[in-house]
């Protein structure tokens, strides 16, 4: 899995290196996904542990706390065990590192605000591997404290009192585990939102990345991609499907500033 650590150029061009002179492309196509399909296994593991310790319905009740003891398996076998190093964002809320598990209601505050950290998230390299849960401090304004801790939770595949989504959802007891791990990097050039994704989220995508009927708002699927969740009421009868988009980012904050949305790296 070495090569994962550090992000392609080229959104969907190779990355093994170690891959045989004159390999086939179906062999190497083959390869890459069998790669993530490994990952996204790994990945069900974590989210199994974090549901273990996690808060029972976190937003009806945002003083719960977690079960440090249950939490402790998840962060010994990731940490200790497996090797990867604990996610550092800083001290400031960030949604590309940060999954909301409870909120705190404060209309004196000016921003969301990081309250506590309830669980780390871990990286491999620059891959991010699980983001940390943590509850957070916010106006209305900025976010409906409800729907940012009970919405649909994306990229994930279960966690314990919220509904969640993956690819891997819907499957049989095989076929869901040929998903591939969804690949989100945080390196010198940006942060990189769902990499393998085939839209990349920039002003054309409002009339070139697969828009219809049952297409949120672009700024929308912006919100979902970079959230992983809605942080307010969905238009009516749209959830939204985040897998296929992409999104490069200089710095990750709520609101999204569409000024921090990079210029398609696939486009070099």
């Amino acid at each position: 899995m070495a090569p994962l650590r550090h992000r392609e150029p080229l959104p969907g061009t190779g990355w093994l290196a170690d891959e045989p002179a004159g390999a086939a492309p179906g062999d190497r196509l083959s390869r890459r996904s069998s790669v993530l399909f490994s990952l996204y296994a790994l990945g069900r593991i974590s989210d199994y542990l974090i549901e273990c310790g996690s808060p029972w319905h976190a937003g009806s009740a945002p003083h719960t706390r977690p079960d440090v003891r249950e939490l402790a398996l998840h962060t010994d076998f990731f940490g200790a065990r497996l090797g990867l190093d604990a996610v550092d964002a800083g001290p400031d809320f960030s949604p590309f590192h940060h999954e909301i598990a409870a909120v705190v209601p404060d209309e004196d505050a000016e921003a969301v605000v990081l309250d506590e950290i309830l669980w780390p998230g871990f990286r491999f390299g620059d891959l991010l591997f699980c983001r940390a849960g943590v509850r957070v401090r916010a106006p209305a304004r900025l976010l409906d404290a409800r729907i940012a801790t009970t919405s649909t939770l994306h990229f994930t595949h279960r966690r314990g009192g919220r509904a969640c989504d993956d690819p891997g959802h819907g499957w049989g007891s095989n076929s869901q585990w040929r998903t591939e791990f969804a690949r989100f990097y945080d390196d010198a050039e940006g942060l990189h939102l769902n990499w393998d994704g085939e839209y990349y989220l920039d002003d054309a995508a409002a009339s070139a990345a697969h828009v219809d009927e049952y297409t949120l708002p672009l700024d929308r699927r912006r919100e979902l991609l970079v959230t992983r969740c809605h942080m307010s009421e969905p238009p009516p009868g749209l959830e939204g499907y985040p897998y296929a988009d992409r999104l490069s980012l200089r710095r990750s904050t709520w609101p999204l500033d569409p000024a921090d949305i990079l210029p398609d790296p696939g486009l070099r």
